[in-house]
């Protein structure tokens, strides 16, 4: 997983949504992204390329609604109906995967 793939994808999938694409961070290993899909409501995206890791959260309010996310190698679902759980799953979303299924989340809710 490199950077600059990271930074595209993101870049693309923002493009393709409408939404704002802001670069919080980045060096050679690591970057932080943020698609913004309203005043209070965006896209947390960390990647790190020596640990191989892609982090995703939906963030509303300063709060995580939803995310996927590594720890120890292994990924891990942090469902919209609890956060703060998580449930194990196989392999990596992409970041187009986990927008789609963040703005259906946010419209089924009535927050978009």
């Amino acid at each position: 997983m490199e950077i600059n793939g990271i930074v595209e994808e993101a870049y693309v999938v923002a493009d393709s949504f409408g939404l704002e694409f802001v670069e919080v961070d980045r060096t050679d290993n690591a970057v932080s992204l943020k698609p913004v899909i309203d005043a209070e409501i965006f896209v947390q995206i960390y990647g790190n390329s020596v640990k191989d890791k892609l982090n995703l959260t939906l963030v509303f309010k300063q709060r995580r609604l939803y995310g996927y996310d590594s720890e120890g190698g292994r990924y891990h679902c942090r469902p919209f109906e609890n956060p703060d759980g998580h449930t194990f799953a196989v392999g990596r979303k992409s970041i187009r995967e986990f927008v789609e299924e963040s703005t259906k989340l946010l419209d089924g809710k009535g927050l978009l």
